[in-house]
């Protein structure tokens, strides 16, 4: 398995509990990407994020089936507990990184069309507070997620100019607002680029800062900043979709919407960011913003699997045939 987050954990329990010898290389620590959005809650419950057999290996001190647990709650209620209790069964390498995955003897143009007859085992190159090393393996489950791997904010889905340059990490991250640090978002202007909940919740929390102003870019020109999901099963949901639908439309409040607006450029830092956009509306301009935030979303590291025949999907990058069905019952 590669990474130790929540699926890498439960498919190590699963693959255990079918009598496969089970090894995990995570290349930081057990929940580390969790951790990075620890103070965010979400807005599915515990039962939701996590399997029967993990619960029940996890035992009496697991959080409540129907909590909506924080990052850090989902870190420390179960993800870490879940990594000692299949810790007999399962070799857990922290702080070891997968760099590239191959075959041991056939390479990525060899017995094209013809996959069953690859019979050598996985080889991966691995990274560790040692050096590098091989380990090989039989099955290989990516379950690294696509964290850290975040989607440019620039027209188009690739960088602007001077991105790469000004942005910073935690830039495309979801800031803690009224953690340690929060006073820096007193008396700001933000500029939120993205579409989705993540983007949602960091409105809706600016919007909340005592005079702080958001200017919030969307992809598309639509009627609302977020569809509505009728009859929500997750009411937490609902009520985050419907607050910042609702600041989008108010005038009087702090947040400014920019529907179908596109990021052209970027320069300058922390503090004066100036970001040229093009909006349907106003025509093209300069945004002046203290800080940038780009919760646009995130993709997996496809270079991992690079020598291997995956078939994939033109469109979303996914596996041909679950992309296909996913697809055919949109």
């Amino acid at each position: 398995m590669i990474g130790a987050g929540p699926i890498g954990l439960e498919a190590a329990l699963r693959s255990a509990a079918s009598g496969f010898e089970t090894v995990i290389h995570e290349r930081g620590t057990v929940g580390a990407n969790v951790r990075r959005w620890g103070h965010v809650e979400l807005f599915s419950p515990f039962v939701m994020n996590s399997s029967q057999a993990g619960r029940k290996i996890v035992g009496a001190g697991r959080p409540a089936d129907d909590a909506l647990l924080s990052g850090d709650e989902f870190a420390s209620g179960y993800i870490e507990p879940l990594a000692r209790a299949i810790g007999g069964e399962v070799t857990i390498h922290e702080h070891s990184q997968v760099v590239a995955i191959s075959r041991e003897s056939t390479w990525k143009h060899h017995l094209v069309g013809r996959r069953s007859e690859v019979t050598d085992r996985f080889v991966l190159l691995v990274e560790g507070s040692e050096g590098e090393s091989v380990d090989t393996a039989d099955v290989v489950l990516d379950c690294s997620g696509t964290w850290g791997n975040h989607n440019p904010i620039g027209a188009g889905g690739i960088w602007c100019p001077g991105e790469r340059r000004v942005m910073t990490t935690g830039d495309y991250e979801i800031p803690n607002t009224e953690g340690d640090g929060a006073g820096w978002y007193t008396r700001r202007h933000m500029l939120v680029v993205g579409s989705g909940h993540s983007a949602a919740t960091v409105v809706v929390a600016l919007s909340g800062v005592s005079e702080t102003r958001v200017t919030w870019i969307t992809r598309g020109q639509k009627e609302t900043p977020l569809e509505l999901v009728g009859d929500d099963p997750l009411p937490a949901r609902a009520a985050l979709v419907t607050a910042a639908n609702q600041l989008a439309a108010d005038e009087s409040s702090p947040v400014d919407w920019l529907p179908g607006a596109l990021v052209l450029a970027i320069d300058g830092g922390p503090g004066h960011f100036s970001v040229a956009v093009d909006d349907p509306g106003r025509g093209r301009q300069v945004i002046a913003a203290d800080g940038v935030l780009g919760l646009t979303g995130c993709r997996p590291d496809r270079s991992l699997y690079g020598e291997l025949q995956v078939h994939e999907c033109y469109a979303t990058g996914g596996p041909i045939r679950l992309a296909a069905q996913l697809l055919g019952e949109a």
